[in-house]
């Protein structure tokens, strides 16, 4: 009598399913790496968009300022140059600082794609240890 023992699959077998194993592997890390691609060109916008609100407080305040501040500065006793680049310089360091705020944010460094990069190097190597 001929005991039923369970088969262990073939070289081919295993070779096949290694390679199905892969290209779904694959198939994983393109989504992910859309995936991480969209987040990082939504923080691209966010930084854009700062940028744009920066550049309107330049404005506005550059208007508003030397409307209002130049006036009382110089109802203050204070020259009128003397007042206009006092108003100006306080309306330039705001729009300056949110401008750079935005500009951080377009920093190449942080719209790389790390979690994907690292997935696929994690991945590549446990592929070549599947195959060796």
């Amino acid at each position: 009598m001929m005991l039923n023992t369970p088969r262990r699959p073939g070289v081919v077998t295993l070779v096949t399913a290694a390679i199905a194993q892969s290209a779904d592997l694959v198939q994983t890390e393109f989504r992910l790496a859309r995936a991480e691609i969209a987040e990082k060109l939504a923080a691209l916008r966010v930084g854009l968009a700062m940028m744009a609100v920066g550049a309107i407080f330049l404005i506005v305040a550059l208007g508003m300022l030397l409307q209002a501040l130049v006036s009382v500065l110089i109802a203050g006793g204070m020259s009128p140059p003397a007042a206009i680049l006092l108003v100006a310089g306080g309306a330039a360091v705001v729009g300056l600082v949110l401008f750079l705020m935005g500009q951080k944010r377009l920093d190449p460094e942080e719209l790389v794609p790390d979690r994907t990069l690292t997935s696929l190097s994690r991945d590549g190597r446990m592929m070549k240890e599947t195959v060796t």
